[in-house]
């Protein structure tokens, strides 16, 4: 913006000294500024290079997760094949002809033949029934509440 100046008033009783220091005065605060400038740029400066370092450090902690996650998920494949083997060993066996053969080779047992079969009848009279009988000492008594009570405990 153009500086207006007054016609009425007289500019000729100004120094030139004067003029001059403030022209000094305006350059110190040019460098104060400057230097203001450049402690904000390293400042800003700093702070996006302390940014970036925690993003790549962030970087290497995710794929470091992710290899060890890999392994881990190698290693579950790999045991689980393992988990599969075994249980179709163990089926293998248990398999009735295993044990049978077993039973005859190592522990000389046979199979029942239908005539070695004995079937026995019982009578729906024959009932077993339990009978109580009274505690006629005080310690048998004692003996069995304690006892009943170990029963409820569990023990």
């Amino acid at each position: 913006m153009a500086k207006v100046y007054n016609l009425a008033y007289d500019y000729s009783s100004f120094d030139e000294d004067e003029a001059v220091s403030r022209d000094i005065e305006h350059n110190k605060n040019a460098a104060a500024h400057k230097r203001f400038f450049s402690l904000k740029l390293v400042i800003l400066c700093t702070l996006v290079c302390t940014l970036l370092c925690v993003m790549i450090y962030e970087k290497v902690q995710i794929s470091g997760l992710c290899s060890e996650q890999t392994q881990l998920q190698s290693e579950l494949t790999e045991l689980q094949d393992g988990n599969q083997s075994l249980e179709s060993e163990l089926a293998q066996k248990t398999s009735m002809t295993k044990v049978e053969e077993y039973a005859r080779n190592e522990l000389g047992l046979i199979k029942l033949e239908k005539s070695q079969i004995e079937y026995v009848e019982l009578n729906s009279e024959a009932e077993a029934t339990v009978l109580e009988t009274k505690d006629r000492s005080v310690f048998v008594r004692i003996k069995n509440w304690f006892v009943s009570m170990l029963e409820y405990i569990g023990l």
